[in-house]
């Protein structure tokens, strides 16, 4: 087991892995709080600086506000069924779409386990490559977000998404492209 961090545009990221799989990773916040962060939930980790150079370009361009579908291997099998069912179907949340903890619920086949879809949303061990911000309240508001700067970063890495998407259409609308950019990354196209 071991762990990377490094700085992106927004403070330093941080992220687990084990056998080439990414198992937990840490959204950005100061480093020496991170670093911390990692000492009490992996204590037995080892610092990797090289690992997974392929998903560290991709953090950092998205924090540079470039349109990515991560594409990292992940590892849930640590998880109960049900919340690894739920993380699975928000991984599939497309980049700049969002969805209601209630749609979630209702894609993995429980339509009254809106609750138990937001405790899953609190307890993601992979934000970013699941992208638990994409997940609000079926009124529109945020709902909660369990990061370092809480509801705050949600809010912000949302528009940031919004930002890159509104750009892809403009540069697909003056090349005659302007295809609709949910349905093409649904189809793994964007």
């Amino acid at each position: 087991m071991n762990y990377t961090i490094f700085a992106t545009d927004w403070g330093t990221f941080g992220f687990v892995a084990s056998r080439g799989r990414v198992v937990a990773t840490m959204l950005p916040q100061d480093e020496d709080e991170l670093r911390f962060n990692l000492g009490q939930d992996w204590p037995d980790a080892t610092e990797d600086p090289t690992a997974l150079p392929h998903f560290r370009k991709q953090v950092i361009d998205y924090f540079w506000g470039r349109r990515i579908a991560f594409d990292a291997a992940i590892d849930l099998s640590d998880l109960p069924p049900f919340r690894a069912e739920v993380l699975e179907a928000c991984r599939a949340i497309p980049h700049g779409a969002t969805a209601s903890y209630g749609d979630l619920a209702r894609a993995v086949g429980r339509p009254g386990a809106a609750r138990a879809v937001g405790s899953a949303m609190g307890s993601n061990p992979l934000p970013l490559i699941i992208p638990c911000h994409r997940v609000i309240r079926s009124d529109g508001s945020f709902g909660g977000f369990s990061s370092p700067r809480g509801i705050q970063q949600k809010k912000q890495m949302l528009a940031l998404e919004a930002a890159a998407s509104a750009a892809t259409t403009s540069v697909r609308s003056r090349v005659g492209g302007g295809r609709n950019n949910t349905a093409m990354a649904m189809a793994g196209h964007d």
